[in-house]
This record gives C-alpha cells, sequence and structure tokens, in this order.
C-alpha cells in the first residue's frame, strides 16, 4: 500500500503548500514599579515599535542587553546606566531630552528588558498582547548572562531548574531588589524565578537549559495549518534530571490586535489517541487537560494533532481559527504554544462572491494521489451470480493519480512530475544592471518528461516523479460525473489489440506480434491479443472507507468505493471492487503551466 505519511510530507515539503500567515494572540500583565523594573517579554509584541508600546505610559527609558559585545560585568546599580555604554540599547520617549539618542526601536519576544519608570510613578500594570514566544536561552559561557524563564505562577527552584547542568548548577543568580538594585538570590533551593521577570545568571560552562521541559511544534512561529493542512505534531521534551508529570491544555486566543487576521473562534483541534489497553485508538476532539504521567528523563512525548475544520461555516474575510496550547510540567515550567488554521476551501467567506457549480472544482483543484485496494473479484464460473465481485483472500493495490483543474475537471493520471519552475526576471529599468522578479518560482504538474526543458528552461531539475504501473496509458484521461469530493468519477480506458502496453502482447514472443507465421501479414484482433477496455468509477463517501476518519476528510484527503470492469481479459467480463483513498499532494489547478499551446499539441498532450 502507497505510504500516505509520505504523501503527506511530499505536500508539505516539496510542493510548498502556502502557509498561514495570521497570528495567535496571547496576552503579558507584567506590573512595573516606580523606578527600575528587570523584565522579560514572553510575547512578540504587538505593535513592536517602543513608541506606541509605551505611549501614555510613564516610562523614562528602556535598556536591551546588546550581547554581540562580550562582557562578563553587570552594573549592579542601573542608575548609574548612561545612554552610549557599550553593551546597551536604549529607548526614549518622544520629547525626553535625550531622544535623539535613542538606539533600541523595537521589542522582541523572548527577551530581558530594562525599564526605568519616573521616580514618582504609582504601580503600573502594562498588558502586552503578541504571538507568544518559544526562544530558548543562548547561554554565553563564561560570562553573565541576562535572562528570563518560561514559568508558570508557581515556578520550579533555580536548583532544580538548573540542576543537571554544569555550567549553571551553583552558580549566582540576581535579581533586581526593590530598592532598585542587583541582589544575589541567598537560598536557589526554595526561591524560584517569576513569570516576566529577569535576572543576571552566571554561566561557568556551555549550557542548553531554558527549563525542565521544552517544546517544539516544528516551527517557533508554533502550530500552522493551512489551507489543504489538517495534521501536525507537538513535541515534550524532559531536560530536567527525573520524570515530569506533563500537562496540555487547549486556550482562547486574545483578541487580534488592530490590521490583523479577525479571529473565527477557538482551532477545532483533534488528537490521535492511543490506548492499547481499552482498545480505543483514532481522531478524538482535545480534551480539556491532556497529561501524561512520568515522562522519563530526556524522553519526549510527540503528539500528533489535527484540525477539523467545520464543514459550511460562514466566516469573515482573511479570518482564521486562532488559539493557544498552555504545555506545563509539574515543576512549574509553563510554554505557550501559538496555533492557527485556515477556515478551509468548503469554509463560506461572508460577503463574497462564492462559485455555484464548480465550487468544489476551484475548493479542490490540484494533484491528488493515492491508491485503490482491491479486496473482491467476481467468478465467472460461479453458478449462481458471475457477475457478483466476492471477497478474495487477500488484497491487491496499485497507484491511483487524478488532477482537478480550476474548473472541476478530473483527469486521471499514468505520470506526473512536479517540478520546481524557477522565478522570470526582467531588467530593472530604474537600476541598470539589476533585474525584476515579474513572476516568482512555484510548482508545476508536468504530463510527460520532454515537456520540462520548455517550462524550467536551463535551471536544474528539481522535482520528483509519480507513476503508477498499474495503468497503460500516455496522456491524462477525462472522468466525467463527479463532481469531485462528493459524487462518482467514471473512467474509460481501452488498450488497442495491437497496442505495446497490452498485456496480450509480449515485445519478444513471437506468437505476440499479430502478424501470421511468415511475418508478413498483420492479423486481426482476437488471433494473437486482444483489446482490454477497463472502466471504473471512484464513489466519494463523507466516511473513511477504513474507519480512521482523519482530522482533513473531504478537505486534503479524500476516497470512498473503487469499482472496475475490465472486457478483453476472459470471454466474461470481470468485475473488482475495492476502496481508494487520495491525498492532495499539489495545489496547481493547471496542468503543463507555462507551456505553449504549439509545444503541448507537438507533445499530444491533453491539458
Amino acid at each position: 500500500m502507497i505510504n500516505i505519511r509520505f504523501i503527506l510530507s511530499l505536500a508539505c515539503g516539496l510542493v510548498g503548500l502556502p502557509q498561514v500567515v495570521e497570528a495567535q494572540w496571547a496576552q503579558q500583565s507584567i506590573p512595573l514599579r516606580a523606578g527600575w523594573n528587570a523584565v522579560f517579554l514572553e510575547v512578540n509584541p504587538s505593535p513592536e515599535d517602543c513608541d506606541s508600546l509605551f505611549a501614555g505610559m510613564p516610562v523614562e527609558s528602556v535598556w536591551d542587553w546588546n550581547r554581540q559585545l562580550d562582557s562578563v560585568q553587570f552594573l549592579r546599580d542601573p542608575a548609574s546606566l548612561v545612554p552610549g555604554v557599550a553593551g546597551w540599547l536604549t529607548w526614549f520617549p518622544p520629547g525626553h531630552a535625550l531622544a535623539s539618542q535613542t538606539s533600541l526601536f523595537i521589542l522582541r519576544d523572548g527577551r530581558p528588558y530594562l525599564i526605568k519608570l519616573a521616580d514618582n510613578a504609582p504601580p503600573t500594570n502594562w498588558v502586552v498582547t503578541g504571538k507568544p514566544s518559544l526562544r530558548r536561552v543562548n547561554w554565553q559561557a563564561g560570562a553573565v548572562n541576562f535572562v528570563g524563564f518560561h514559568v508558570g505562577a508557581q515556578g520550579p527552584t533555580f536548583s532544580s531548574l538548573f540542576s543537571g547542568e554544569p555550567g549553571l548548577a551553583s552558580q549566582p543568580v540576581y535579581r533586581l531588589g526593590t530598592t532598585g538594585v542587583w541582589e544575589q538570590i541567598s537560598s536557589p533551593a526554595s526561591e524560584r524565578p517569576r513569570s516576566g521577570e529577569a535576572y543576571w545568571v552566571r554561566c561557568r560552562l556551555p549550557a542548553q537549559r531554558s527549563g525542565t521541559i521544552e517544546v517544539d511544534p516544528g516551527s517557533r512561529q508554533g502550530l500552522s495549518f493551512a489551507d489543504g493542512i489538517a495534521e501536525g505534531a507537538l513535541r515534550v521534551r524532559n531536560t530536567s534530571t527525573a520524570a515530569r508529570s506533563i500537562t496540555i491544555r487547549l486556550l482562547p486566543s486574545a483578541n487580534p490586535p488592530v490590521g490583523e487576521a479577525p479571529l473565527i473562534g477557538l482551532v477545532p483541534m483533534e488528537y490521535w489517541k492511543t490506548d492499547y489497553a481499552n482498545i480505543a485508538i483514532g481522531w478524538e476532539p482535545l480534551p480539556p487537560t491532556l497529561s501524561f504521567q512520568g515522562l522519563p528523563v530526556g524522553a519526549e512525548w510527540n503528539i500528533r494533532v489535527g484540525v477539523r475544520r467545520p464543514v459550511g461555516a460562514v466566516v469573515a474575510p482573511g479570518s482564521a481559527y486562532q488559539g493557544l496550547i498552555e504545555v506545563t510540567d509539574d515543576l512549574g515550567t509553563r510554554w505557550l504554544v501559538a496555533v492557527s488554521a485556515s477556515p478551509g476551501s468548503d469554509a463560506v467567506v461572508s460577503g463574497a462572491l462564492q462559485p455555484s457549480d464548480a465550487h468544489n472544482g476551484f475548493a479542490h483543484a490540484g494533484l491528488w494521489v493515492g491508491d485503490a485496494v482491491i479486496n473482491a473479484v467476481s467468478q465467472p464460473a460461479h453458478p449462481g451470480n458471475p457477475t457478483l465481485p466476492r471477497p478474495s483472500g487477500g488484497e491487491f493495490n496499485y497507484r491511483l493519480m487524478v488532477h482537478v483543474d480550476g474548473g472541476g475537471q478530473a483527469r486521471l493520471l499514468q505520470r506526473a512530475y512536479l517540478v520546481r519552475k524557477p522565478p522570470v526576471l526582467a531588467p530593472d529599468p530604474e537600476n541598470s544592471g539589476f533585474n525584476l522578479e515579474v513572476e516568482p518560482a512555484r510548482t508545476v504538474v508536468v504530463t510527460e518528461e520532454g515537456l520540462i526543458p520548455g517550462i524550467i528552461g536551463n535551471a536544474s531539475v528539481v522535482g520528483r516523479r509519480i507513476s503508477s504501473a498499474a495503468f497503460g496509458f500516455g496522456p491524462p484521461q477525462l472522468l466525467s460525473g463527479g463532481p469531485f469530493g462528493s459524487g462518482t468519477l467514471n473512467g474509460q480506458l481501452t488498450l488497442g489489440y495491437d497496442d505495446s502496453l497490452n498485456p496480450f502482447k509480449h515485445v519478444y514472443h513471437p506468437d505476440h506480434d499479430n502478424l501470421d507465421a511468415r511475418f508478413e501479414q498483420a492479423l486481426p484482433e482476437g488471433r494473437e491479443s486482444f483489446t482490454v477496455i477497463r472502466q471504473l468509477a471512484m464513489d466519494f463517501t463523507g466516511i473513511d472507507p477504513l474507519g480512521l476518519n482523519p482530522p482533513g476528510w473531504g478537505e486534503s484527503e479524500m476516497g470512498g468505493i473503487y469499482r472496475e470492469t475490465f472486457t478483453g481479459l476472459h470471454r466474461s467480463a470481470i468485475q473488482i471492487s475495492g476502496t481508494f483513498r487520495l491525498v492532495k499532494v499539489a495545489a496547481v489547478p493547471e496542468l503543463n503551466d507555462g507551456l505553449g499551446s504549439s509545444q503541448l499539441s507537438s507533445m499530444s498532450t491533453v491539458r
């Protein structure tokens, strides 16, 4: 059976489907007091410019430690900092006497900052909205590092946090005291880092510790489910020195900032449950709390997650499902992972012109690859019903490839080449010697190898060939019926008795040449070989015939009942049946895109 997961990886890696760029929003609340504050930003703020972030607040200056300048010391009294001091970037509010010396313009996630409020300022609660950060600490050995940690309301102690790291264990940690002076923490075994607070920590040797657990969704941007992508993975690794209990929760997103993608609602997430003891294996909605008890030291919990988008949901233009996954352990380390999902091809965009008859064609345009699994064959000699497919002793599978164009027309392919077409450049009329990109690079589905040079020119071939040995035809074959994804597609394939691909015509067998004994006269059909006609039908079903029911079913994965009738192999027609599944591997609505009609005609390729 063809590897469906391989096809999914092909869809994501080679083809380069567009990714969702919308964000998921968290709000970090940081209490500020008069004087100096050491803060750790756990979100990537929006807006990110300092003028907007601190507008209307009694902030006198903001300082960012620039670690590109190597210094192993820090100033115990922040009040001694002066603009332009080595290693620091500084922001002053507009209208400040030192505003012209500003060198810090934006704030970034996963970074510590010093914020100076006016000495007579009241306690201020600074609320920052942004994308949650997954940035890890980049320790500088042999130096004192300005850092913060992703922890909950009750985080791990400094000793448990640094346990097992020779470069950090038993090293001094400094906290900014209420008097505005840095003070060494006297009891690391009992004191804990606070959320949103920054510290100076001496690192003696190279270190990697960012928390007692680490979270990896595959991208520092989080989990992003673009159109056609319904599955992902979240890995949680135990980096502490003892077994950890892990808890996962799905949290709602904060309201998006002005100008960002509107919020449809919480991401409709599921996970792949594997409860072998109770024989409960399959996709289930993500519960309010999902836990793993006793994750061993150095081990990973790999959670397979997916998004099951509601069919026919009415959404605002440009909107997205958005949320946050909170990952915590029993010591108090806490990470937030951004999660977003496009509304999907079946969503109805409010206020937009909706395609009617061709909706499914537009929504599912592209190349689909999968397999047919045959498990029933008719028995022409059966005394009862010789045309009824009966269960076979085993299964036989072969690859299927279907292309759907922008108008919804489906074609059966025997082979396809997924080729990366380089960008088209043209001279820049305003800058001599420079070129402009007039057409971006894109993936093209090519039906004949000979057409590739006409598409990519002199560029190196980057791509993959996919073919099916079960079919013997050249140009793509039109399929009737449909629409693709919800109806029945029908097709007829004819192999002439003298076709070189006919199974009765063996190139090296003297009785398969359709010539008389003297090799002079051509013989009619039936003397040595027969024309073979295959009539196939693909009945799409709303439910996965294998019962797996993946989240992308109906959007990025399709399938149903497969039937085929063979004429010419036996005096009676032979019926076979089984199931089929297809996965969308390329959202490319046109075959041989970029070739002229003369080139296509010369290759006898159906467009």
